[in-house]
């Protein structure tokens, strides 16, 4: 018998918008120590505005993903909605405690991406930059779908291949630097293990007490 939907799970959803918001604040209330996040290694990144097309693409992704989820698989929608706001929780801590800024490029011309970059720039400070959180969701919807999902492989590839120029176009766009990246990167990575494989070995720890008992 199939299971009947329950819509009020979509709900969960709504975890991303309020974690926006709080992002929004403490970027409004940085104090007076804030550190320049930016290496010699970034400054031989160059800027490449087109970038900023799949740097935009980042939010409806974010939200078709779990939507996605959502529909074909509930459990791999939980925990990993579990896991982004674990993880920006601890992205919250560091803007707080460890306030980062990358220094933009003044952009002159007017076609249409660089109207683009400059309307990034301006909704955007240039704070609340290690880790990166483009970076740290990019990456754990392209672990998810790459270990949790069994996907058509024409579905996969494009997924990940968009999932990866959102990573990439936030050093071209000069939003982030290279140790953004890593750190959203490294974040999601430990997140993921801990909240995955901890949940699977108390799953059977519980099982191995019922059956013993």
């Amino acid at each position: 018998m199939k299971k009947p939907m329950h819509w009020s799970h979509l709900l969960g959803i709504l975890s991303i918008p309020f974690q926006s918001m709080i992002y929004l604040w403490i970027s409004r209330h940085v104090g007076l120590d804030v550190y320049l996040d930016y290496g010699w290694i970034d400054t031989k990144i160059p800027f490449i505005r087109w970038f900023v097309l799949p740097y935009m693409s980042w939010m409806p992704i974010l939200y078709l993903s779990f939507l996605y989820f959502f529909f074909v698989n509930r459990k791999v929608y939980w925990r990993t909605l579990a896991i982004y706001n674990t993880a920006l929780f601890v992205c919250n801590l560091c803007f707080w405690f460890f306030a980062t800024y990358v220094p933009r490029p003044v952009i002159e011309t007017t076609d249409i991406t660089s109207t683009l970059v400059n309307f990034i720039y301006q909704s955007d400070a240039p704070l609340n930059c290690f880790p990166s959180i483009h970076c740290l969701t990019s990456y754990l919807l392209f672990i998810t779908v790459k270990r949790d999902l069994n996907l058509a492989a024409p579905l996969r590839i494009l997924w990940i291949v968009l999932l990866w120029l959102i990573i990439a176009s936030t050093v071209f766009i000069k939003q982030h630097s290279l140790l953004d990246v890593i750190g959203g990167i490294v974040l999601a990575e430990v997140t993921y293990r801990i909240i995955r494989y901890g949940a699977a070995s108390f799953r059977r720890r519980e099982k191995s007490i019922t059956l013993n008992n």
